[in-house]
């Protein structure tokens, strides 16, 4: 498997290993993996996390590498509040939420950090086309993000966390509230 060969099978510009195996069913495993260790190592492939890579070429939307990394997840969280003018904080690494165990990678491409939600939690958010990679990403609409943002990380007054949610929409932070222990439910109703 050459250079040309991988990107000829594999054209997104995030990929796995098993990615690379599938689409070299013929080729033995250990060899595909010498290959990508040597790839890697030439500088034709960056190593994102153990098993994951990417083209160096490549543009990649940080937002897609979240959701790529930590399956299931979706932006939310200080990212989307951030983005959605909520809070004037600008995170050092692509905050998301996930249903499985809290985690953060510090990749060569940026850094990223996933709080977990319990699965009843886990909606709330949009899929969006990145027109860069042609790839899917998933995240929270603003709402959604604030009322993770105070489960997560167990803010009690949303006033000491310089948060406007004048531009929010008061009914679907009611409705989406409703799902939410009663204290998250307090601190929305006070902001």
């Amino acid at each position: 498997m050459t250079d040309r060969e991988l990107r000829s099978k594999i054209k997104t510009p995030v990929f796995s290993r098993i990615d690379v195996v599938k689409s070299f069913s013929k080729e033995p495993e250990n060899q595909i993996n010498t290959q990508l260790y040597r790839m890697k190592r030439r500088g034709d492939l960056i190593g994102i996390k153990r098993g994951y890579y990417a083209y160096p070429d490549a543009k990649i939307d940080e937002f897609v590498l979240a959701n790529k990394l930590y399956v299931p997840s979706y932006v939310s969280l200080e990212s989307v509040l951030n983005i959605s003018g909520v809070t004037p904080d600008i995170t050092s690494s692509v905050t998301s939420v996930t249903t499985i165990t809290s985690r953060g990678f510090k990749t060569p491409l940026g850094s990223f950090s996933y709080g977990k939600i319990s699965k009843n939690l886990f909606f709330g958010y949009t899929r969006v086309l990145d027109p860069q990679s042609g790839l899917y990403y998933d995240i929270a609409s603003a709402e959604k993000a604030l009322l993770d943002f105070v489960y997560i990380r167990r803010i009690r007054d949303l006033l000491e966390s310089r948060v406007d949610v004048s531009g929010l929409d008061r009914n679907v932070l009611a409705s989406y509230s409703t799902y939410f222990p009663k204290w998250v439910r307090k601190v929305i109703e006070n902001a």
